[in-house]
């Protein structure tokens, strides 16, 4: 059987250290008494105990490990560390900074062409950090649609297909706004429920207060939360 005591202590570190400077105790055994704690007392002596045993005694003899740290175990302090320090949503989404996200004043070929050779589906208009439209493979396909291909040049500005990337409602979109306060659980589900939906969720925009008129922290999909 593997030892996973490397495991153990690399992911016990991350809760202390993560304890001593978010929380005001001076110890880990300081947890089991909060009160906020409670559902978490037996999973903090356990790792505490286990952490103590592995660290402060050399539990080696004739190159044999005398203490065995299973999965369970190293299940247990994840588990725990996930539940002192759950994942943010901010954690896991795409930041602002890294949206690629044009300007009204930007050309719709220069676009297209970034998002086929990054295979994006769907990209936010950005003006004054705000979301005033957002342009996918389908809006291009209307446009030719509609007007033809004639209307596609290198002049053509997304100011230009104002009424092509307005904004919809999300029952109609397969796009939507949040807040960045969301945890990571009603994102996956809102994702999940969006499945029974004639229009599947695709993406998730994050905003400063959740909607559509606020300011753009970043974005969110399906393989974001996954991973």
């Amino acid at each position: 059987m593997e030892n996973k005591a490397g495991q153990f202590l690399e992911r016990y570190r991350e809760i202390e250290e993560w304890a001593l400077n978010n929380l005001n105790v001076t110890e880990m055994k300081e947890l089991e008494q909060m009160p906020q704690y409670k559902s978490l007392r037996s999973n903090l002596a356990f790792c505490r105990m286990l952490r103590n045993l592995l660290s402060h005694y050399d539990w080696s003899k004739a190159g044999n490990d005398m203490v065995i740290v299973t999965d369970q175990a190293v299940r247990q302090v994840n588990n725990l560390y996930y539940s002192l320090n759950p994942v943010t949503l901010m954690r896991v989404a795409i930041r602002a900074g890294q949206v690629y996200a044009p300007s009204p004043e930007d050309s719709v070929l220069a676009a297209v062409k970034v998002m086929q050779r990054n295979d994006y589906s769907y990209i936010p208009i950005v003006e004054n950090h705000r979301i005033v439209g957002v342009f996918s493979t389908k809006t291009l396909m209307r446009i030719v649609a509609e007007n033809g291909s004639a209307l596609l040049s290198e002049t053509l500005k997304f100011r230009d297909i104002t009424d092509f990337i307005r904004l919809a409602d999300e029952s109609v979109a397969h796009y939507g706004f949040i807040d960045s306060n969301t945890t990571v659980e009603d994102v996956s589900l809102k994702f999940q429920r969006s499945k029974s939906r004639r229009v599947r969720l695709d993406m998730l925009f994050i905003t400063d207060n959740g909607r559509s008129d606020g300011t753009l922290q970043g974005m969110v999909t399906p393989v974001d939360i996954l991973q």
